[in-house]
């Protein structure tokens, strides 16, 4: 019965010392986990002085005649003008902020109908002005542009200008490359060869 347990107890102090150096080995061939860096950071907005913020940024803005926050403009409707006989242009889907931190210009969706053959179109904030009924509802409207001269103004193309939101210079040079390059038409399409004339079937006299 000794025997037996002193040879139990030799085999597990074997596999215990197998086992641990099983993991040393391991632990010695995995490779140490490296940090990411850091992500790189850029400006982005550079208030000059007459847009700069004049109260502390912990402080919140106070309610001033003039001043909108971006969910009440983005999804309103424009209009061509303020009347009850005014039309609608379309709804304002982005707004573009510059680098000075002021908004630039609103993207209004023009043409098409539910959204089926829409396009967007930028127009310049000093464009826009706000109608106030005596009832207190309010829209947007065009000021000095037509429905018309929107529906010919070339699209606002987002996904070839932006990622995420944010200017892509790269992306519009190469989409601008893309569209010059010999074969493709202004719109980046392809073009076909040249239709081949069709064979003169008229009985030879």
């Amino acid at each position: 019965m000794l025997k037996r347990l002193l040879g139990s107890a030799a085999a597990i102090a074997m596999l215990s010392t197998v086992s641990f150096a099983q993991s040393t080995d391991t632990n010695q061939m995995t490779p140490q986990a490296q940090p990411e860096p850091p992500a790189q950071t850029s400006t982005v907005f550079q208030y000059p002085p007459e847009v700069a913020p004049k109260v502390p940024a912990d402080q919140n803005f106070s309610a001033v005649e003039g001043k909108v926050l971006a969910s009440g403009v983005i999804g309103q409707p424009v209009y061509d003008g303020s009347g009850n006989e005014a039309n609608r242009i379309g709804d304002i889907n982005d707004i573009v902020i510059g680098q000075n931190g002021v908004a630039q210009a609103a993207v209004i969706g023009v043409g098409g109908f539910l959204g089926i053959g829409e396009k967007d179109v930028a127009v310049g904030f000093d464009r826009l002005q706000l109608a106030t009924q005596a009832d207190g509802d309010r829209w947007f409207v065009a000021s000095g542009v037509s429905k018309e001269e929107l529906n010919r103004a070339p699209a606002f193309e987002r996904s070839e200008m932006y990622t995420g939101g944010i200017a892509d210079p790269d992306k519009a040079n190469r989409n601008k490359q893309d569209e010059t390059m010999p074969g493709n038409t202004t719109d980046g399409t392809k073009q076909g060869n040249p239709a081949t004339p069709a064979p003169n079937t008229t009985p030879a006299q």
